[in-house]
């Protein structure tokens, strides 16, 4: 180490983390990539704070050698395709934000401006050109991956790698389970005698406590207590988000009957509230109802009747499309289910809690074996690379050998 040197590390020994030979890794340029990382949880994997660190002291490290040596080599890269990329670059990085307007404000509230951008890239990229003109120059010209070596890697992983999992693109249509309409008059009739008697003045606590079919809320005055969005059924948030405190509701129907509901308070996204429920639940005649319904809309599929307009008028969600799937990735009972269908094909009626459902597949692709040909060009860059990052990491500590490297964190 030179005087100068000493001087300067005298002087900066808390913000230096490195030295190679002539050259300081400071402490910030380090925080900056860790900082980076850390901000990323898809980054960090099962790695600490140090142990992430070190990685990068030691990314720094090699990437000051590569520099080095490809200046040593007399590597030079166009100016031209520097910036080339650099726009190229830039582009990537507006695509990401809605508007243009968008990305200059984020490069605002970082402090940047878009020259510095460029500047800042256009640095990285020259790096990144200059290592690998520097790896093709001095590493690929030994790596020699022979069709042998591409077959009997085949040969030997074919099992793992050359499978390609089945798919299946699905639809379906939903028959719910509901009561009669009989059932439901009755229903609402018990309900409205029930509120006749709360807007007559008797307490709420206490007609819950009396009429209300809910066993664990009735116990307590029908109090259900704080309820956040999104943790009870839709169509029941549908009316009580809107009531005001103070207020008992009309009686209202969801999938368990008609509630009455009081709200004692509320926020954004909560309310307190209280409610009589009065249960109108489907019986055995009402499954059978919508089972026989579901079949029917079975065989006229089987029978050639488009499903996309079936769906339109008996499914009870409007989403048609479920999505596409690995057929490998159901669970019993649906395996044996989507094992026997086929494109075009739809389901046996499935009981679910929300009722009958019929999977419908719009396009079946079952697993097959990928062929030599398919996976030659694939195999090749991958014995390729692993045989390159061997080298290069060969290289990069034969030359760190040669190199004054002090490391102070």
């Amino acid at each position: 180490m030179n005087l100068i040197l000493l001087i300067i590390f005298s002087t900066l020994a808390d913000e230096i983390t490195a030295i190679v030979d002539e050259q300081i890794i400071l402490r910030s340029e380090v925080d900056e990539y860790v900082s980076y990382i850390m901000s990323d949880p898809g980054m960090l994997g099962n790695f600490s704070e140090s142990e992430i660190r070190k990685d990068v002291i030691k990314g720094i490290i090699s990437k000051k050698i590569l520099i080095r040596e490809a200046e040593k080599e007399s590597i030079a890269v166009a100016r031209e395709d520097i910036l080339k990329r650099v726009e190229e670059r830039i582009e990537l990085v507006k695509q990401r934000f809605p508007s243009e307007a968008d990305f200059y404000k984020a490069l605002d509230a970082q402090g940047l401006s878009l020259d510095q951008l460029r500047r800042n890239y256009e640095d990285s990229i020259r790096t990144e050109f200059l290592m690998q003109q520097l790896v093709q120059k001095k590493l690929a010209s030994k790596i020699m991956i022979s069709p042998v070596m591409v077959k009997k890697f085949y040969e030997e992983n074919k099992d793992s790698i050359a499978i390609l999992p089945g798919k299946i693109k699905l639809a379906h249509i939903l028959i719910p389970i509901r009561p009669s309409e009989d059932s439901l008059k009755k229903g609402f009739e018990r309900a409205v005698e029930v509120y006749q008697l709360l807007m007559s003045g008797a307490d709420f606590a206490t007609v819950a406590q009396e009429f209300s079919e809910d066993e664990s809320s009735a116990k307590k005055g029908g109090m259900l207590g704080k309820i956040r969005k999104g943790e009870t059924i839709e169509e029941f948030e549908r009316t009580v988000f809107t009531l005001k405190p103070g207020v008992i509701s009309q009686p209202f129907p969801t999938r368990l009957g008609y509630h009455i509901v009081e709200i004692l308070n509320k926020g954004t996204d909560w309310v307190l509230a209280r409610q009589i429920l009065i249960k109108v639940l489907p019986t055995k005649f009402d499954t059978i109802r919508s089972e026989r319904l579901a079949m029917k809309i079975k065989e006229l599929v089987k029978q050639g009747a488009d499903f996309d307009s079936l769906a339109k008028i008996y499914s009870a969600v409007p989403e048609i499309d479920i999505g596409e799937f690995f057929i490998k990735q159901f669970m019993p009972p649906y395996d044996t289910i989507i094992a026997k269908l086929e494109t075009n094909d739809v389901s046996e009626p499935i009981l679910t809690p929300d009722g009958y459902h019929l999977l419908y597949a719009r396009e079946k692709i079952p697993e097959r074996l990928l062929s030599f040909e398919d996976l030659r060009e694939q195999i090749y860059q991958y014995l390729y690379w692993q045989e390159l990052r061997s080298l290069y990491m060969a290289y990069i500590e034969e030359i760190e050998k040669k190199t004054f490297i002090e490391i102070f964190d």
